[in-house]
């Protein structure tokens, strides 16, 4: 049995009673979710500020003003229609069927269990081999490491996402093949972050200067490409093959609203990697985010019989 690690997930929680709140709390650091309480006045401005969140956790009698929670879980729904949504329910009956086409996890106030039934169900629906986790982010590191030899690259703790947000302007995306998994790898980041970075000289010697969005492009590429390289020679055998009559799902990318789709519900692996003036604290990060979307094949149980098929570390280089 591959030993798998249970990832953290931010949830928005929009509960007003003292004792729930504290029970929430309570519940939230029991099973790895970490929580942004918020009022119902604030619940959509929070969804603009944060686009990587796992889920929302609300009560049924929130005090919505003019209107009541069912409506504000139905504005929610529209405007991130893959984040699940846990309604604590104070009265009994069913719901509307209206409200049960967005409010798939109701739970009755008190009954713990059918809420982490219904978290388990949906936030944390894919397990991730903790050596996997861990190769990644080591592996990301030394790659953004060599590409951005003068920053200070760190990492931020590994989380899954349930959002389809881009996260800045500059995005790639690689697919990955194997017999364990078949999905793809995105870089995301903003395009005036990576610019100034470079004009920082987070990068080598001399790249710098007069940068059209192009070359930026081409430096996140190379990244991306690097990264792929490493991950290849440690977690994919080289006699592997994958039949290339597999199926495909398409990919939807809307621009303007800064939304893509791999057309599955399944969270995502995200990682942010903060890269920074080496010898000067304080200063405003460039942001890396990282995604791996395993939305075509995930069998993590196969994944210690293909981890070890290579002793290499270091990324290659292939050109596209």
């Amino acid at each position: 049995m591959t030993d798998t690690t249970h990832l953290e997930a931010k949830v928005l929680l929009l509960e007003h009673d003292a004792q729930q709140c504290k029970a929430l709390t309570d519940f939230c650091d029991s099973v790895g979710l970490m929580p942004l309480l918020r009022t119902s006045h604030d619940a959509l401005n929070c969804l603009e500020q944060h686009k990587d969140l796992a889920g929302v956790l609300l009560a049924e009698d929130l005090p919505c003003g003019t209107r009541d929670a069912l409506h504000l879980a139905e504005s929610i729904h529209r405007l991130r229609p893959e984040l699940p949504i846990f309604l604590r329910r104070t009265v009994g009956g069913d719901l509307d069927a209206l409200y049960r086409e967005f409010i798939r996890y109701p739970w009755l106030t008190g009954d713990m269990e059918q809420l982490r039934a219904g978290v388990e169900r949906s936030i944390f629906s894919l397990r991730y081999p903790t050596a996997l986790v861990e190769g990644i982010v080591d592996l990301t590191l030394t790659s953004m490491r060599s590409m951005f030899p003068n920053a200070r690259v760190e990492a931020e703790p590994p989380y899954v996402v349930h959002d389809r947000i881009i996260h800045g302007e500059v995005s790639t995306i690689i697919p990955i093949e194997s017999t364990w998994c078949r999905g793809y790898m995105m870089l995301q980041t903003e395009e005036s972050a990576l610019r100034q970075g470079l004009l920082k000289g987070f990068s080598y010697e001399g790249v710098g200067g007069e940068l059209n969005f192009r070359d930026l492009n081409n430096m996140l590429g190379e990244t991306t490409n690097l990264i792929w390289g490493a991950f290849k020679n440690r977690y994919i055998a080289p006699q592997t093959t994958v039949s290339t009559q597999l199926a495909q799902v398409p990919i939807v990318i809307n621009h303007a609203h800064k939304y893509i789709s791999f057309g599955s519900p399944d969270p995502q692996l995200c990682v942010r990697y903060a890269l920074t003036e080496a010898g000067r604290r304080g200063s405003q990060p460039l942001v890396i985010v990282q995604r791996f979307i395993f939305n075509l094949h995930w069998a993590p149980e196969q994944f210690a019989e293909s981890s070890a098929s290579s002793s290499s570390e270091a990324g290659d280089l292939d050109l596209f």
